[in-house]
């Protein structure tokens, strides 16, 4: 009969760490985004700019640190961007927005995105 108990209780307590990793620091995973580039237009040549729209899916609030991209720290200018703002906490589905240059002329080709955070670095990779 203990042994049934033991098995019982220790089922219980997977199933719970399971649904609560945030408490029993298991199964810790990279933070999680979705990354696209978009181009949008610039007057007056109406130029196509690219644009890289970083989106949280992370349901507790979360701190981006760094955004690189390709390994180039020039590829990325943070600092420019009108929808980051350092040590703010992003919330779930927020879209933090990058200008990377005019398409084709001097913006970078997205290869590999790197996005580090107050929980952790997530890489991203386009094809």
């Amino acid at each position: 009969m203990f042994k049934y108990l033991l098995v019982l209780a220790i089922a219980a307590l997977v199933i719970y760490g399971a649904q609560h990793p945030e408490l029993l620091g298991v199964l810790d995973q990279d933070p999680d985004f979705k990354v696209w580039v978009n181009q949008t237009h610039i007057p007056p040549n109406n130029d196509p700019y690219d644009i890289l729209n970083v989106q949280s899916r992370e349901e507790r609030p979360i701190i981006v640190k760094r955004i690189l991209m390709n390994d180039n720290p020039k590829c990325v200018n943070m600092e420019a961007s009108i929808t980051y703002h350092a040590e703010t906490p992003v919330k779930l589905g927020e879209v933090l927005r990058f200008a990377l240059g005019i398409h084709g002329f001097n913006a970078c080709s997205p290869v590999q995105v790197l996005i580090s955070t107050d929980r952790g670095d997530s890489v991203y990779h386009f094809n």
